[in-house]
């Protein structure tokens, strides 16, 4: 499956505990996020998130970003699901991210990665982005990550 049998809407309120799902099949639960975040960024930001489907109707993954000042955004969080990975899926979200950011005026997209996050460093890079510092304790105590930035 190619990254073009996907299809990819708009993330809707009906959405938020499949993509909450995913979040916590992706993320180990110290990382992981609350279903609260979601509801957050969807329903009191109105933030732009994205969420695929396989050609079954089955969630494959999702992306959501936030908007910040000064004409930053990020990336909160960009999931897949392990048999999906691979697939082009995460590049098609990711783009979209950037493409609902930049029309929102965001000149800069940021996101945070673990620092033994591999595969997640070399996709971030593989799109434009560059690491830029270590942020200490950004996951708990001796849980540090990666920032890493891209202008748009």
């Amino acid at each position: 499956m190619s990254a073009e049998t996907f299809s990819i809407r708009p993330a809707a309120t009906r959405d938020i505990n499949s993509m909450w799902e995913i979040d916590q099949a992706c993320f180990e639960p110290d990382i992981a996020y609350s279903v609260d975040i979601f509801y957050f960024h969807l329903l009191v930001q109105r933030d732009p998130a994205f969420v695929a489907f396989d050609s079954g109707g089955k969630m494959a993954g999702f992306v959501m970003t936030s908007r910040e000042a000064r004409g930053k955004a990020m990336v909160v969080t960009i999931d897949i699901l392990p048999p999906w990975r691979g697939k082009g899926l995460g590049s098609r979200l990711i783009v979209m991210a950037e493409e609902a950011m930049k029309t929102r005026g965001a000149k800069k997209m940021v996101l945070q990665t673990a620092v033994d996050n591999a595969p997640a460093m070399a996709f971030y890079e593989k799109h434009g982005y560059k690491n830029v510092k270590t942020l200490k304790d950004y996951y708990g105590k001796g849980k540090p990550a990666f920032q890493f930035e891209k202008p748009l």
